[in-house]
C-alpha cells in the first residue's frame, strides 16, 4: 500500500512562514459622509463587514487543509496497519529454524533498511535485540515519506515481532501542514515541531486592512493576539481583534469616537481598550445579579453627568438634560408666546447652553411628594412643558403640547388620555398646580377631568393663534382680566418669537437644520447571461451576449438568419428570447408580400351589420378584422356552436386545430388572419360534406 507524498514543507521556518503572509489588494476607498457618527458608524461597520468576509475566506482555507492533512494522517495509519498485519504474517510463517532468520528474510522491512547502516540485512538477526536504553545502531527509512521524515532508530526485532513503523508518521498532521495558520504564527517553537491538536496558547498576527474615520482611506493594519492551535486549526477560530473580542487602535472608542472618549467621567477607564460594538464588559453583582450590561459615567461639556453603556452612546443617545427628545419647537413658540401673557416660572435649573440674554423655555420637572406619588408610577418627578402663573393671582397653570405627530396613534392615546387625567389630579392634590392646560392641535379629542382644560387650536396655526387661544380660555375660565391682554388680541402680531429663535438656536443648533438631499441610487448592472432564442425563431446565436457601446443598458448579440441572407445581424437578446424579433426582417417582408384572402365589400357591410347588432365594435372604416368575418360566417350557416358567449371565435381552439393541422402560428404563437378564415372555412366545408351525405 502507499499513498501521494505531500508538498515538501520542512524546510520551513517560522519566519519563512512569515514571509508569506501578504496584505490582500487594498479595498476601495469609503465615502465618509459629513463625519458624524452616524457617518462614522457606517464606515466601522464596513470594515466590520470586511474583516468577517476575510476571516471567513481564511477559516474555509484552514477548514479545507485541516480535511486534506487528515486525509493524508489517515491513510498513513492504514499503510502502517497494513505493513504491522503483513509482518506479523510473514514472522509467524517463517522456515528458517530458530535464531537463524535475518531481517532479509522479512522484504517489507528488509526494503526500510538504511543504506547508511554498518552492516547489510541479510547479516542482521531478525531478533537483534540490545540492552534496555541503548539506541539501536540501525536505522530505518520512511516508505512513504522519504524525503521529510528523518530516519530513525529501531532493533530489528521491534520491527519484525511488533511490527512497529515509522514514529514521524504517528503525529504526521503539524502546523506546517496548514499554510494558512502557519502564516500567521508567531511562537517560539518552529511550525515543524507543532502538532495541530496542541493545546498550547501561542501567538498569532493578523494582517489586514483597517479605514481610517477621517478620511475613509484603507491603510494596512497587524492585528496581534494569542489562541490555542487546536482552536484554531480545527474550530477555525479567526482573528480575535477582527472578530471583536480584543481592542486595539483599529477598533477602539478612542480611534473611531474621540468625542465620546472625551465624554469619560472616569480616570480608570482606557478610551482606547475600549470597544464600540458591544454593551461593554458585564458588571453584574453577584448579590443582586440586577445589571445586566456596564454603565459607565459621562460627563458632557455642559457639566451634566450621567451613565449610560457604550453602545447606547455610540448608537446616538447623548446627554438627558441637553437632548431635545422630549421638546419640540413648535412648543418652545407656544410658550415664548405666552410668556409675553404670563409670569413664565423659571425652570430649576439653568441650561448653561443659553447666553445670559435668552430665557429658558425647557421643560419643568416637578417633584412629588413620597405620600402622593401612585405606586404604579415608575418616578417620582412629574414633567410639564411649561408653569405659568396668573398675572396678579396665586394661579398656577401648567401647560402641555400635544402635537397631532406624536399623539395620532389610537392605541397610545388611549393610555395617554388616563394618565394626563390622573397626572392633573395628583399635581392639583399636591399643590403644585392649579389646572392644567392642554393644546390640542388637529384632530384630537378633547381630554376631560377636573383639573384639565383643554384648548383646541387648527394644524398649522401660528404660535399667536395658539397663545391666544390659550388666554381666551383661560379667561374664560377664570373669569379673570389682567393687562395687556385685549391689546395683545387685538393686535394681531407675535411678540416673543425672537426669544423663540434665540433659543431654538442655542439649543439645536440651528433653526432649521437643512434637508439631506438622498443620494441617486447606482443603476444595477445586469449580468451578461446567454439566453436561447425564442421556439418560433429564425436567428441562431453566433456570439457572447455583450453591452451596446452607444448604450451600455442594451445587452445585443449577433445572430445568423436561416434564410438566404449571410449577413450577421446584431439584436436585443431579450427581443429574441421572448419573440418580440424573430428573423433578419426577412419573414415581416415575407408577410407583407403575401395578399391577403380578398373579402367581398357586400360581405363586408353585412358583417358590420351583424356586429352592430351584436354591439361589437370593430373600429372605423376599412377592412373588418378576419376573426370577425369568421364569426359571422359560422353564425349565418348555423354554427353558433363554434363561438363563445360574446358571438366571436376563441383563439386557443383555432391555435390548437392549426398546430394539428400543422399551419405556422404568428409571433408569440398568435393566430393569424389567415388562420381565422381557413378555420371557418374548413368547419364549413365539412358541414357541407356532411349534409350531402345520405
Amino acid at each position: 500500500m502507499s499513498i501521494a507524498s505531500t508538498e515538501a514543507i520542512a524546510g520551513h521556518t517560522a519566519n519563512s512562514f512569515a514571509d508569506d503572509l501578504l496584505w490582500s489588494p487594498q479595498p476601495e476607498p469609503l465615502p465618509v459622509g459629513s463625519g458624524s457618527r452616524e457617518d462614522r458608524r457606517r464606515l466601522a461597520q464596513a470594515m466590520r463587514e470586511y474583516w468577517n468576509q476575510t476571516n471567513g475566506e481564511r477559516s474555509v482555507l484552514v477548514r479545507e487543509e485541516v480535511a486534506a492533512a487528515q486525509t493524508r494522517q489517515a491513510g498513513a495509519r492504514a499503510f502502517w496497519d497494513a505493513h504491522k498485519a503483513a509482518v506479523k504474517a510473514l514472522w509467524a510463517n517463517r522456515t528458517a529454524g530458530r535464531g537463524r532468520s535475518t531481517v532479509a528474510d522479512v522484504p517489507p522491512v528488509a526494503e526500510q533498511w538504511d543504506p547508511g547502516n554498518p552492516s547489510r540485512p541479510q547479516e542482521v538477526s531478525a531478533t537483534a535485540q540490545g540492552s534496555r536504553g541503548v539506541e539501536s545502531p540501525y536505522r530505518w527509512r520512511c516508505p512513504l515519506f522519504p524525503d521529510d521524515h528523518p530516519a530513525w532508530p529501531a532493533w530489528p526485532k521491534d520491527r519484525v515481532q511488533a511490527g512497529a513503523g515509522c514514529p514521524a508518521c504517528r503525529q504526521l498532521t503539524r502546523l506546517a501542514d496548514l499554510p494558512t495558520l502557519a502564516a500567521q504564527y508567531r511562537g517560539e517553537q518552529p511550525v515543524e515541531e507543532v502538532a495541530y491538536g496542541s493545546h498550547a496558547r501561542v501567538p498569532w498576527l493578523c494582517r489586514t486592512w483597517a479605514v481610517d474615520p477621517a478620511t475613509g482611506l484603507w491603510h494596512k493594519a497587524e492585528h496581534h493576539f494569542t489562541g490555542e492551535v487546536k482552536s484554531r486549526a480545527l474550530q477555525q477560530d479567526s482573528c480575535l481583534v477582527c472578530a471583536g473580542y480584543l481592542v486595539d487602535d483599529t477598533n477602539s472608542l478612542q480611534t473611531w469616537f474621540p468625542e465620546l472618549a472625551d465624554q469619560l467621567d472616569d480616570p480608570d477607564l482606557d478610551p482606547s481598550t475600549m470597544p464600540t460594538t458591544t454593551h461593554n464588559a458585564s458588571r453584574r453583582t453577584h448579590a443582586t445579579d440586577q445589571e445586566k450590561y456596564a454603565r459607565v459615567p459621562w460627563q458632557c461639556r455642559h457639566g451634566h453627568r450621567w451613565e449610560a453603556t457604550v453602545l447606547n452612546r455610540v448608537q446616538g443617545a447623548d446627554c438627558g438634560q441637553c437632548s431635545t427628545a422630549g421638546i419640540s419647537k413648535e412648543q418652545v413658540r407656544l410658550i415664548a408666546e405666552l410668556a409675553e401673557l404670563f409670569d413664565l416660572v423659571p425652570a430649576q435649573r439653568p441650561d448653561p447652553r443659553l447666553p445670559s440674554d435668552v430665557r429658558d423655555f425647557a421643560c419643568h420637572r416637578l417633584a412629588l411628594p413620597p405620600a402622593l406619588k401612585p405606586a404604579h408610577w415608575r418616578y417620582q418627578d412629574v414633567e410639564v412643558d411649561a408653569v405659568l402663573r396668573l398675572p396678579g393671582t396665586k394661579v398656577i397653570v401648567g401647560v402641555e403640547y400635544d402635537g397631532s405627530y406624536h399623539h395620532s396613534s389610537a392605541v397610545r392615546e388611549s393610555t395617554r388620555r388616563r394618565h394626563e387625567r390622573e397626572k392633573s389630579d395628583v399635581l392639583a392634590q399636591a399643590g403644585l398646580l392649579d389646572l392644567m392646560v392642554h393644546v390640542r392641535v388637529g384632530d384630537l379629542e378633547p381630554l376631560a377631568g377636573e383639573h384639565l382644560l383643554t384648548v383646541r387650536v387648527p394644524e398649522r396655526s401660528s404660535p399667536y393663534e395658539q397663545a391666544s387661544a390659550v388666554a381666551q380660555a383661560l379667561r374664560e375660565h377664570y373669569t379673570a382680566h389682567w393687562p395687556g391682554l385685549d391689546d395683545y388680541l387685538a393686535g394681531g402680531t407675535a411678540l416673543g418669537q425672537n426669544q423663540a429663535d434665540a433659543y431654538i438656536t442655542a439649543v439645536w443648533g440651528q433653526l432649521a437644520p437643512p434637508r439631506a438631499k438622498r443620494p441617486k441610487a447606482e443603476p444595477k448592472v445586469r449580468v451578461l447571461t446567454a439566453t436561447a432564442p425564442h421556439a418560433d425563431s429564425w436567428l441562431t446565436p453566433v456570439s457572447e451576449p455583450y453591452r451596446r457601446l452607444d448604450k451600455p443598458s442594451e445587452i445585443v448579440r449577433d445572430y445568423h438568419c436561416r434564410c438566404d441572407s449571410a449577413e450577421i445581424v446584431t439584436a436585443v437578446q431579450s427581443q429574441v428570447t421572448y419573440g418580440t424579433r424573430t428573423s433578419c426582417g426577412c419573414r415581416k417582408e415575407l408577410a407583407s408580400r403575401r395578399r391577403r384572402p380578398s373579402i367581398d365589400p357586400e360581405e363586408t357591410k353585412a358583417v358590420r351589420a351583424w356586429a352592430a347588432h351584436r354591439g361589437v365594435e370593430i373600429g372605423g372604416m376599412g377592412r373588418v378584422p378576419d376573426r370577425y368575418t369568421a364569426s359571422y360566417r359560422l353564425e349565418a350557416a348555423g354554427r353558433s356552436d363554434l363561438l363563445s358567449a360574446d358571438g366571436l371565435l376563441d383563439e386557443a381552439p383555432v391555435a390548437a386545430w392549426a398546430q394539428q393541422e400543422g399551419h405556422r402560428l404568428g409571433v408569440r404563437n398568435r393566430v393569424t388572419s389567415e388562420l381565422w378564415l381557413n378555420y371557418a372555412h374548413r368547419h364549413l366545408t365539412l358541414e357541407a360534406h356532411s349534409t350531402e351525405q345520405p
